[in-house]
């Protein structure tokens, strides 16, 4: 651990870990053998207008490869501290833009940047209840995203049959290889750039009761049931 402390320090060992990061994490994605569980609208795919995705943060391990990249051109909202700058090789392999920035640091450089990109037609990708939690919780800055810009929520939730949760705040998932895997997407969230203070709480609540149901919806699969 002192020596993945001590290299994480430099860009080159950073880029180091980061490839290391991305050759693990695609083996295991690619070895799972993966269900949608639901067909999602698909006009993001078809007309590639811009969309705001997003997952928890205890699902990155595979969320960023179960997005649509060889379709839509992603932006994803990543941490500028060193552990965020690992993972950097590996949103560009899996061909993803990257905007540095949290909602501690550079948060309003960052979120000015994700405007423009949306502006752009490119789209978003981020975890709503990153970097620090609390844990499954709903932030403001998706919603204000979604409400400035007026592209859309779309919500991505997966499991794996067999997996180690880590004793972190979010309880992050590692999946382990050639387990079985499910996957949703929710419909678009869409949210009016004019909307009152007491509006926005109430969407703001029903957004957070849409993802809870997704997260429940994948939690509960049942891998042992038969497939018709």
């Amino acid at each position: 651990m002192k020596f993945i402390k001590r290299i994480s320090k430099n860009k080159l060992g950073q880029k180091f870990l980061g490839f290391l990061v991305f050759i693990v994490t695609n083996f295991t994605y690619k070895s799972i053998s993966w269900k949608e569980l639901k067909k999602p609208n698909s006009y993001y795919y078809k007309k590639k207008e811009p969309v705001i995705f997003c997952t928890w943060h205890n699902r990155l391990y595979c969320g960023p490869y179960l997005l649509p990249t060889k379709k839509l051109e992603i932006n994803a909202l990543q941490s500028s501290h060193s552990d965020g700058m690992m993972t950097d090789i590996l949103f560009k392999l899996i061909n993803m833009k990257i905007i540095y920035g949290s909602s501690k640091k550079k948060g309003v450089s960052a979120f000015i940047k994700m405007i423009k990109a949306i502006e752009s037609g490119e789209s978003i990708a981020i975890t709503p209840d990153g970097p620090k939690g609390p844990k499954e919780i709903v932030k403001d800055g998706i919603i204000k995203l979604a409400q400035t810009t007026g592209a859309p929520i779309v919500p991505l939730f997966w499991k794996v049959k067999n997996h180690k949760l880590l004793n972190s705040w979010d309880n992050f998932i590692i999946p382990f290889p050639f387990s079985k895997g499910v996957y949703i997407f929710g419909e678009p969230i869409h949210v009016k750039r004019k909307v009152t203070a007491k509006k926005l709480f109430q969407i703001k609540n029903s957004i957070q009761n849409e993802f809870d149901k997704l997260t429940k919806e994948v939690e509960n699969y049942n891998f042992s049931k038969k497939v018709k």
